[in-house]
């Protein structure tokens, strides 16, 4: 037998080993593993950033009701909690107002409205007790200051 039939039958045992090796723990195409879980985790918007959907384990669903207020720095509001995981903003302080950057969330029986966009303290996030009827929320605007409070009104 020649010397290189002797090398060749181990090269390709090897090679064949690592194949098959290879295909058993090689990530797939992408290199990530994909997310199997069924539970929804959000929309993706039209720009390109999620959104998250509202918590099908919430205590209250608050899915596309309306409320109405004014927090304690005099920002009025009338917003829809939509099913995608954003608020409709029909109305802030006299304006028509649509970021779709505005969101909420439900997480046990807490809920956070996110309004983005404001000038000079660029947003507010609103955190308090989800409830139907009223809500008291405290907020933060995006500065970190606090003293937001928010008494929203189903309807």
């Amino acid at each position: 037998m020649k010397k290189t039939r002797i090398l060749a039958l181990p090269a390709v045992a090897a090679v064949s080993l690592l194949a098959l090796t290879g295909c058993f723990q090689a990530p797939p195409i992408g290199g990530t593993t994909p997310d199997t879980s069924t539970e929804d985790s959000g929309t993706e918007t039209e720009e390109g950033t999620e959104t998250q959907a509202p918590d099908d384990g919430a205590s209250v669903d608050l899915t596309d009701t309306a409320w109405s207020g004014t927090d304690s720095a005099g920002n009025t509001m009338d917003l829809v909690l939509e099913a995608d995981g954003t608020v409709l903003l029909n109305d802030w302080n006299e304006q028509n107002w649509d970021e779709p950057s505005d969101t909420w969330v439900v997480d046990g029986d807490q809920i956070t409205i996110f309004i983005s966009g404001i000038q000079d303290i660029q947003s507010l996030e609103y955190t308090g007790t989800a409830e139907l009827g009223t809500m008291n929320l405290s907020g933060v605007d995006g500065n970190g200051d606090e003293g937001y409070d928010l008494t929203l009104e189903q309807g």
